[in-house]
């Protein structure tokens, strides 16, 4: 019943796409069908339904797999490292459908005054005011949460990573120093901190209480108080950790400002921020205040849509092509090979370049994006296509199949195709790869997406061009490295399983 599952699950997730984008939803992985426009939606959502129902319609409820195919499964099922990959990818992917589910900076849920709202999963926008803060523009989740806890009118649910992959700037953290041995240390630091410190009274946690320069841990320099209406209370001179002079400006009595509770000393972070985990930035962000694992995970997202997009485009053109060249030869053969030695000659980077230069970064999306990519990029198969179809045709079952009085559309379709699509599963992952790498390197050259769309490229030039911020590019090159070479582990493993040399015994 495979066929049938996979034509009712088209059918469902182009429904889905429609209904949530008429309903004002926003639906994980379904939405991102209406993500590039709406003509994209649209035609997308309406070509995954009429192929769903002609699935239903024509296609066989059950995918007839041969003896040979089934034993090429077992056998890459026994390549542990490559099966262990499959699943870790299958589970990546199913992650990332979770969509704003994990990476987002709007609450999956928010109980407030007895009203419950889920603003993730609509396109609604809910002012601060409709949650009695101040302001006309979108609410804040991430401070919202924390002010609904302290007043106890309700709770809001965040996603994993409260942060939104682009566009999210967080440019209001601050660490609080530990005092150890008469210094003070960074948390987790070895060298006592050097750099301006503040402290800010406890009953009002946005008013400065000092503003002290520290030099190895001891106040050296500056060091001024402030009254809780924000004027200047005193100001004092330290020296390696003794004070030299200070003067009392009459804003507060020295005796309440000594008495005030205030809390340690706190530095201000300024992006890139290294990983801290009290505002759930885990890996950190980079020089814009953007969080690197929303980054991450939403340059997976466009990976995927770009996986997707490639693979459907470049292998029906280059399937096609190639079997139709190996079927019919003569000059149809002489006429495409000269065609696709000259897509072949065309510089790809320099036609992205001009390509980018006419619509411009800002306008450019994934889908005209891709367009030029697929377009020097099914010459390659229709040569591997074109060889197998020249060997095929000569076998003994298309022979039989003519003088059944098939036709060729029938022969192509269910006897020519079928058998080469075996040896061209090993061929996919490295495909994958290579669109991942080619999206990446686009993006690192400054000729990929505007930066509405999350990029893995953008993250590696930030990591070169801030190395002391080692988190960046330690964290890119991780996640990257990662996935290939789990792409490269499944590859390795369908090729060793489909290769008819490796399992063949000749007499």
């Amino acid at each position: 019943m495979m066929n049938r599952r996979l034509s009712i699950i088209a059918i469902a997730l182009g429904a889905l796409a429609i209904i949530g984008h008429l309903a004002g939803l926003v639906l994980p992985t379904a939405s991102w069908f209406f993500s590039s426009g709406k003509v994209f939606g649209w035609l997308s959502s309406l070509l995954l339904i009429t192929g769903g129902v002609l699935g239903l319609r024509f296609l066989p409820p059950e995918i007839r797999w041969t003896p040979v195919t089934l034993q090429r499964f077992r056998r890459f099922r026994s390549i542990q490292r490559g099966w262990w990959s499959f699943r870790i990818l299958l589970a990546l992917v199913a992650i990332a459908m979770l969509d704003q589910m994990i990476v987002g900076k709007r609450a999956l849920m928010v109980r407030c005054d007895g009203k419950t709202y889920f603003p993730a999963f609509v396109t609604k926008r809910h002012p601060a005011k409709e949650f009695g803060l101040e302001g006309e523009q979108e609410v804040n989740y991430r401070e919202l949460k924390q002010k609904l806890t302290a007043s106890r009118r309700g709770f809001a649910l965040m996603p994993l990573v409260p942060w939104d992959p682009v566009l999210d700037s967080d440019t209001a953290q601050s660490i609080t120093l530990e005092q150890r041995e008469g210094r003070w240390f960074q948390p987790g630091g070895n060298e006592p901190f050097s750099g301006r410190a503040k402290t800010y009274y406890a009953d009002a946690p946005t008013q400065k209480h000092t503003d002290t320069r520290f030099r190895k841990g001891v106040a050296d320099g500056e060091s001024l108080g402030y009254a809780k209406n924000g004027g200047l209370a005193f100001s004092a001179f330290y020296k390696a950790g003794e004070k030299q002079r200070e003067k009392w400006t009459g804003e507060m009595p020295p005796e309440e400002f000594l008495k005030a509770a205030a809390t340690n000393y706190q530095v201000a972070l300024y992006p890139p921020i290294p990983p801290l985990w009290k505002a759930r930035h885990y890996l950190g962000t980079d020089s814009r205040g953007w969080d690197v694992a929303a980054q991450i995970f939403g340059g997976w997202q466009i990976n995927l849509k770009a996986i997707v997009l490639y693979l459907l485009f470049t292998y029906s053109l280059g399937i096609t092509i190639g079997a139709l060249m190996g079927f019919f030869g003569g000059f149809f053969d002489l006429g495409m090979q000269r065609i696709i030695e000259i897509v072949e000659e065309l510089p790809f980077l320099y036609i992205v370049m001009i390509v980018v230069s006419i619509v411009s970064v800002a306008e450019m999306n994934l889908v005209i994006l891709l367009g030029v990519i697929c377009l020097f990029s099914w010459t390659g198969l229709t040569y591997s296509l074109r060889a197998m179809a020249y060997k095929e045709k000569e076998r003994d079952y298309i022979s039989a199949a003519r003088l059944q009085g098939a036709g060729t559309w029938r022969i192509l379709t269910r006897y020519l195709l079928p058998n080469m699509l075996a040896t061209l599963v090993t061929y996919i992952p490295f495909s994958v790869a290579g669109i991942i790498a080619s999206l990446t390197a686009l993006a690192f050259l400054g000729f990929g997406l505007p930066e509405t769309y999350p990029q893995w490229g953008w993250l590696f030039d930030d990591g070169t061009n801030h190395l002391g911020a080692l988190w960046i590019s330690v964290s890119m090159f991780a996640a990257m490295v990662f996935i290939l070479l789990l792409v490269t582990f499944v590859g390795e493993a369908l090729r060793e399983a489909f290769d008819p040399k490796k399992f063949t015994t000749y007499q």
